[in-house]
């Protein structure tokens, strides 16, 4: 009997804050999380291109006692159904709570989950059996580049126009540009 080859797909992986909503510091609660602008419209595009869309996001504020884990469940869960209802789905939502200057004992190390440490992406890759080749990440910072890099995906900066963005990268990708 013959193996069947799975399917490799193409994913956008995203860090959260400073990338797909405004960065006000340890946003937690939903009412708190703005999109930035033309984020809805880019997430739509790739949404329709068959991109899975996922988020890798460091979450400090879980060891730095700023907020609970039940909090960013909580907000995780509104945003994937306020996407849904725009006819976007968020496939997944990987999270690193741990941050080495914790004040809250179980979240208080060193982890290569947090970025620039790429395990979030890894994670992401096999449970999803991605194709690093035909995927891509954009975040704010420093540590989701290198997170990226680590893992052999093409990498930008968020822009201001992120729906301009996507479609960008699309083309690349579709080109094979990358």
């Amino acid at each position: 009997m013959k193996k069947r080859k799975k399917i490799l797909q193409k994913a956008v992986f995203l860090d959260r804050d400073g990338t797909i909503n405004y960065d006000y510091g340890y946003v937690h609660k939903f009412t708190d999380f703005k999109f930035r602008k033309f984020v809805i419209q880019g997430l739509r595009y790739l949404s329709n291109k068959k991109y899975l869309l996922l988020v890798v996001t460091n979450q400090a504020g879980v060891a730095k006692g700023k907020f609970k884990i039940k909090d960013l469940f909580i907000l995780h869960r509104k945003l994937k159904s306020f996407l849904k209802r725009k006819n976007i789905i968020l496939s997944d939502i990987e999270y690193c709570p741990y941050h080495p200057d914790g004040v809250v004992k179980k979240y208080k190390k060193k982890s290569l989950y947090r970025k620039p440490g790429n395990l979030m992406i890894k994670k992401l890759k096999k449970k999803w059996n991605i194709d690093m080749k035909k995927s891509f990440m954009i975040g704010d910072k420093k540590s989701d580049k290198l997170a990226a890099l680590k893992s052999g995906l093409y990498f930008e900066y968020a822009k201001k126009n992120f729906y301009s963005q996507v479609k960008k990268i699309d083309e690349k990708v579709s080109n094979n540009y990358l």
